[in-house]
């Protein structure tokens, strides 16, 4: 399976709005890092997906945690079909 550029970004806002970044220095938190950290290796090399089985457990934890809470999104590999 492959996650697209687009769930990246939605399951990152996800993150961002259950753990916004805190403190003086606003730095993200650590489940918004982890996932920034893949985004910003997917830009660097300009792709617009990456294989899941190439990301650590704990990303995919991230990313499967806003999958069932947020249900996915058009594009998501991983989404769901049924409609609303």
């Amino acid at each position: 399976m492959e996650l697209h550029m687009q769930a990246l970004e939605a399951a990152i806002n996800y993150w961002r709005a259950r753990q916004p970044a805190r403190g003086n220095e606003y730095a993200l938190s650590p489940p918004v890092s982890r996932l920034a950290g893949v985004y910003a290796l997917m830009i660097y090399y300009r792709q617009d997906r990456i294989a899941e089985a190439r990301l650590d457990p704990a990303i995919l934890a991230l990313i499967d945690a806003w999958r069932r809470d947020a249900g996915g999104i058009q594009g998501d590999s991983h989404a769901s079909s049924a409609a609303p």
